[in-house]
């Protein structure tokens, strides 16, 4: 007959100390990710896969906790036409941000962090707004240099 050894108290002590470590620094580490204020071209590493937001005159409508910060943005359709978003509730809507699934709508944002245009799996950061057109409308847009590749 062979002996069957279990764990000794001691080494179910050690597992559960070190696995409450693990947990302590993961959850410290989340909350501070949260309080940092996220610029438009790291929306897609701070709220992916899924989320949608509305920025109004005076607050943030999220489902999440999110801290932005965007002053006088202004959305631009490819043909660098003014997007106006459809009222939530009695209030105007200054900007929505979309992301389902890791993909997000295609647009140019404007605002007081720079010039952004929004494709729908990247996001790039652009001195005009003649350049982020030229961006949005090409089809096959591969970029050269950048954060893309890190």
């Amino acid at each position: 007959m062979s002996k069957i050894k279990g764990f000794t108290l001691i080494e179910l002590i050690i597992v559960v100390i070190i696995f409450s470590i693990v947990s302590y620094l993961v959850i410290t580490t989340l909350k501070t990710t949260t309080n940092k204020i996220v610029t438009p071209d790291k929306f897609r590493e701070f709220f992916s896969p899924d989320i949608t937001f509305y920025l109004l005159r005076d607050k943030i409508i999220s489902d999440k906790k999110i801290n932005i910060k965007l002053l006088n943005p202004v959305v631009y359709d490819k043909n660098l036409e003014q997007i106006e978003f459809k009222r939530y509730g009695d209030k105007n809507v200054l900007f929505k941000y979309e992301l389902k699934n890791g993909i997000q709508n295609s647009y140019i944002l404007e605002c007081n962090s720079g010039i952004f245009v929004f494709k729908p799996l990247q996001t790039i950061k652009v001195k005009s707004l003649e350049e982020a057109k030229q961006i949005l409308t090409m089809k096959n847009f591969i970029p050269e240099s950048g954060s893309f590749y890190k």
